[in-house]
């Protein structure tokens, strides 16, 4: 797995978002205890999540 950008993310639809966290977290159990790969697993996921708080997604 490789670390995806904000610059990456910014573009992302809202939908195309959630999709990519469901499958990054689907993922997950892949991933060895402690290893590189599930550690960049949840920067993206933590990534992401920011991604959808962005103002422009939030409720009005």
């Amino acid at each position: 797995m490789r670390v995806i950008s904000q610059s990456e993310l910014l573009r992302l639809s809202r939908p195309a978002l959630h999709a990519l966290l469901r499958r990054i977290a689907a993922e997950l159990p892949d991933y060895p205890e402690g290893s590189h790969e599930l550690r960049i697993a949840h920067l993206n996921l933590h990534s992401i999540r920011q991604a959808l708080a962005r103002p422009e997604f939030r409720p009005r």
